[in-house]
């Protein structure tokens, strides 16, 4: 057996062991999912895609499930009710869910601003928002951002093979930051219940020996250390549709 097999073997097992296999971040989002979920709730997975990730599968029998996104492939795919439609122009009515949540597709919004306003219209008041999406200031996404489409693909065929450029939307990043969440969330009348940020490990550099060392201490490093939480991978974010205010007229009633 080849000594650069044997490392291979041995960063992988660290992706996997320490890493979560580079989903501790989405491991992390799924956690704080089963925590809002209760049963025979009205839940949105927004920008579902065909839930890959298996995030709103596990609840498809015991609450009213509707995916929605713009991919008219994903109509054969979803396991739930499925709509097609933007999030800037969700097709539903006021009022209609308790819960909505999306992972990784906040990052591609032209118009976040949009989105977080047409979730608000068709979220019930206490209803929850659940998001998870990279974070601006980690070097991955500075990367990304200041790279071309072609350099994401080149990537992503690195770590998952050919065949997935189809899903490998281009990225905007323009509501990245835990203070940007937080800004948009009160324009459009959110409150901001959480922001958690979390990182993945050393995913871009499994299959370089070296680097791979290097990168694996920097994210122990800011996964230990609060004050470099935000050099870390995504970011969690969970928004409340405020209840309406009760004035203390109808309060005496």
């Amino acid at each position: 057996m080849s000594s650069s097999l044997i490392g291979q073997q041995s960063r992988s097992r660290v992706m996997r062991e320490h890493w979560g296999s580079g989903d501790e971040a989405t491991r992390r989002y799924k956690e704080r999912l089963a925590q809002l979920v209760e049963p025979g709730m009205w839940i949105l997975h927004a920008g579902c895609g065909w839930d890959k990730k298996n995030v709103s599968r596990p609840y498809a029998n015991i609450c009213k499930v509707v995916g929605v996104d713009l991919d008219p492939r994903v109509a054969s795919m979803f396991h739930s009710e499925f709509q097609l439609g933007s999030l800037t122009a969700l097709p539903f009515e006021p009022a209609s869910f308790d819960l909505i949540f999306c992972e990784y597709v906040v990052e591609h919004l032209d118009d976040p601003e949009g989105a977080f306003r047409e979730m608000r219209r068709v979220l019930k008041p206490g209803g929850r928002i659940l998001l998870l999406t990279p974070n601006l200031y980690s070097y991955k996404v500075l990367a990304a951002a200041c790279t071309p489409h072609s350099f994401h693909i080149w990537m992503g065929r690195i770590r998952y093979g050919r065949g997935q450029e189809a899903d490998m939307y281009p990225t905007l990043y323009r509501c990245n930051t835990a203070a940007r969440f937080r800004r948009l969330a009160k324009q459009t009348g959110l409150e901001t219940v959480g922001v958690d940020l979390v990182t993945n490990g050393p995913t871009w550099f499994e299959k370089f020996p070296g680097l791979f060392e290097i990168f694996d201490l920097f994210h122990r490093t800011i996964a230990r250390w609060d004050a470099l939480r935000h050099l870390r991978c995504a970011l969690i974010v969970e928004l409340r549709n405020p209840e309406p205010a009760i004035s203390m007229t109808q309060g005496a009633r």
